[in-house]
């Protein structure tokens, strides 16, 4: 939520999403989901993205992200790491199409007024692209929205998109098909726009340490002028992270945190390795705000 906050400030994209919530978790009432459910009023609109592969529990876990002020609720059909395909979700729902379709039906269950939505792979592996597949099982459903990541879920990010992949299941369905992967500028946004047909983008790693790039991919799409946050611009906008963090996840979190976050923001600064190499030691606020000061020398 600190990090949507900045980046609803400094990018208005159309809509943010939160971490991968355990649908199993939010049913069993996990404490520590609780920090994945809260919303500002100080930020746009949200999607909250639900994990897991039990119809009961998205169903609830829906219902619940709608009450706590969810605008969408989508469900993880693509994630790649082994921890959420062993656990039957992800990615790994992709091999079972028709279980993401009760998925689906379930969570539309468990709302009243709010979009149910998919993010998918375009396919399994390169012996089975069954994006096509999904897609359209996905929307006999009922599912509102799918975003498709356009690798396949054994590439995780190896491999450059494959828009022509992207494109097939644009034309495929009704629906709108939002188009994921290596977006981080105007020039590849367009890319994204011209070579699938999609009706919109989402961008994922690329904003890690720039909460303004949606600012940017936007500007240059249009052919506005738009302007990097210089040294100090950035000092403060990593100084207000952290005591945003602080308020969520308490100070000691907010410490462990900020010294990955630390080095997303620095990239590409005059100084950032010696200001990487001193974040692991940072104990304090006042710690922070001393290596802060490295930046804007």
């Amino acid at each position: 939520m600190p990090f949507r906050i900045l980046t609803w400030r400094l990018g208005r994209p159309g809509l943010l999403a939160t971490e991968m919530i355990s649908a199993r978790a939010v049913l069993e009432k996990n404490k520590k989901q609780e920090q994945y459910l809260i919303k500002s009023e100080s930020e746009g609109p949200v999607a909250y993205q639900l994990w897991g592969c039990e119809e009961d529990a998205v169903e609830y876990a829906a219902g619940i992200v709608e009450a706590r002020g969810a605008d969408v609720v989508d469900l993880n059909c693509g994630c790649p790491v082994r921890k959420v395909r062993a656990a039957g979700a992800g990615s790994k729902l992709m091999e079972d199409p028709k279980l993401i379709a009760k998925l689906i039906k379930a969570m539309k269950r468990g709302v009243t007024n709010i979009p149910v939505t998919i993010k998918i792979r375009v396919g399994i592996n390169d012996k089975k692209y069954n994006g096509v597949e999904v897609a359209k099982i996905a929307e006999d459903a009922g599912v509102d929205l799918i975003t498709v990541h356009g690798r396949h879920a054994g590439e995780r990010y190896s491999h450059s998109v494959r828009y022509e992949k992207i494109q097939e299941i644009v034309e495929a369905v009704k629906i709108p098909i939002i188009g994921n992967g290596d977006v981080r500028d105007g020039l590849t946004a367009k890319e994204m726009f011209d070579r699938t047909g999609c009706a919109g983008i989402m961008v994922g790693r690329a904003c890690m340490g720039s909460p303004w790039v949606f600012s940017k991919i936007k500007a240059e799409l249009t052919g506005e002028t738009w302007q990097e946050p210089d040294k100090f611009e950035l000092a403060s906008i990593i100084l207000e992270h952290y005591d945003l963090l602080v308020k969520i996840v308490g100070e000691e979190r907010a410490i462990r945190q900020s010294r990955k976050l630390g080095a997303f923001y620095s990239k590409g600064i005059i100084g950032a390795k010696n200001f990487r190499n001193m974040l692991n030691n940072m104990k304090t606020r006042e710690d922070l705000i001393e290596l802060i000061s490295i930046l804007t020398l």
